[in-house]
């Protein structure tokens, strides 16, 4: 059966078409005018979510790629601050030299006056900042730990006028000067005592002492190494505070060293190794200059000046290390980001090229089919009755 067609069905075929087209046409301007490929999650959901995805990525790479500049900001400036503790520790291994042959009084005076400034400039280094924090300082303020130590004011690394005494964050570190070493590791270094209270921090350091070092009881630790159990207690959640940035997913950083770390150093004393702080080294090189200490306690000075020394590369060439790792995630984010961005382009963009050449093509088939349209319905039954 032949179905007749009439004029009203070729006019809406004609107008279906067209409109069909006019879709075509937009759909192409929009992504030539927005350079995207869909204007709507329903064009294609799931190059969408991809996309989503990628641009997610790229949002946390941005934000791993800020903290990475900003511990390599933090490492500078740390390692600026122990370049220049080490200049000071220099200078005064140069002032013990030329003690060894100044003869008169007057000199040594003035070369133990010097001397004084320079561990008064050691003290005022260690208080290096960055911005408003200090670098050696770790996260904690003076107070954080005790009430009664709120009072001792803001930089972290102070002298006491009265004893000289060497205090960082309240705590006076003096005191645990000349300390055997394997007796500092077991009491700082081996035990965590995070979140534990004071009490409970206490017993733990005392049950991680090595059975071998003949310790039983409080009593006999404090009467054996002469400071409170309290004071250990700070010692140890200090040298535990450390600043660190979270610089990748999982991966945390210390971006400067521990102010503890940086006036510590470990030296042969007479039954073993020993710690030895650097401020109180200092202060005993100005009393012996001043003292005229003799040629053999010059030397055992000088060792001890050089063992510092050798301390603070070796903490400078740690941060170096940190550094050149961060170069490496600081490359490998750039890479990262290239990557993302290349697949949220696929799953985005637009080919500008391929979008005009198929704009083209859409424009002369609906010029076409306007043409055509225009010669097929214009006859009328009008026309035919004329």
């Amino acid at each position: 059966m032949v179905t007749r067609v009439t004029n009203t069905m070729l006019q809406n075929t004609l107008l279906s078409n067209l409109s069909m087209n006019l879709n075509r046409m937009d759909k192409l301007q929009n992504q030539l005018s927005s350079g995207r490929k869909y204007g709507h999650i329903s064009d294609d959901p799931s190059a969408l979510i991809y996309g989503q995805a990628a641009r997610n990525k790229i949002a946390r790479i941005s934000h791993y790629q800020a903290k990475v500049e900003s511990a390599q900001s933090w490492l500078t400036q740390a390692e600026s601050g122990i370049m220049e503790l080490n200049k000071v520790v220099g200078a005064v291994y140069e002032e013990l030299v030329s003690a060894g042959s100044v003869k008169t009084e007057s000199d040594k005076k003035n070369l133990a006056m010097v001397v004084a400034q320079l561990r008064d400039h050691y003290v005022d280094t260690l208080n290096t900042a960055y911005g408003d924090r200090f670098v050696f300082g770790g996260y904690n303020t003076p107070g954080d730990f005790t009430d009664e130590r709120r009072e001792d004011g803001v930089k972290p690394f102070s002298v006491d006028p009265v004893s000289g005494a060497l205090y960082f964050n309240g705590l006076n570190i003096s005191q645990f000067d000349g300390m055997d070493s394997v007796i500092y590791d077991d009491l700082f270094r081996k035990q965590d005592i995070t979140g534990l209270s004071n009490a409970a921090a206490g017993q733990a350091i005392i049950d991680s002492l090595d059975p071998g070092l003949g310790i039983t009881n409080d009593a006999e630790f404090l009467a054996e190494f002469g400071f409170s159990l309290d004071d250990a207690v700070v010692m140890n959640r200090l040298l535990n505070d450390l600043l660190t940035f979270d610089v990748g997913t999982g991966i945390s950083m210390p971006v400067t060293q521990n102010g503890i770390d940086i006036v510590f150093f470990i030296a042969q004393g007479p039954d073993g190794p020993i710690v030895r702080n650097t401020y109180d080294l200092l202060q005993e090189v100005y009393t012996q200059i001043n003292e005229d200490a003799s040629t053999d306690d010059l030397t055992l000075l000088i060792k001890l000046v050089q063992d510092s020394q050798n301390h603070l590369l070796t903490r400078t060439a740690e941060i170096g290390g940190r550094q050149r790792r961060l170069e490496l995630l600081e490359a490998r984010y750039e890479q990262d980001n290239l990557n993302y961005e290349k697949m949220r382009s696929d799953a985005e963009d637009a080919d500008i090229a391929e979008v005009i050449m198929f704009l083209k093509m859409a424009e002369t088939v609906y010029q076409a089919a306007l043409s055509a349209g225009a010669r097929v319905i214009q006859p009328t039954l009008m026309d035919f009755l004329r």
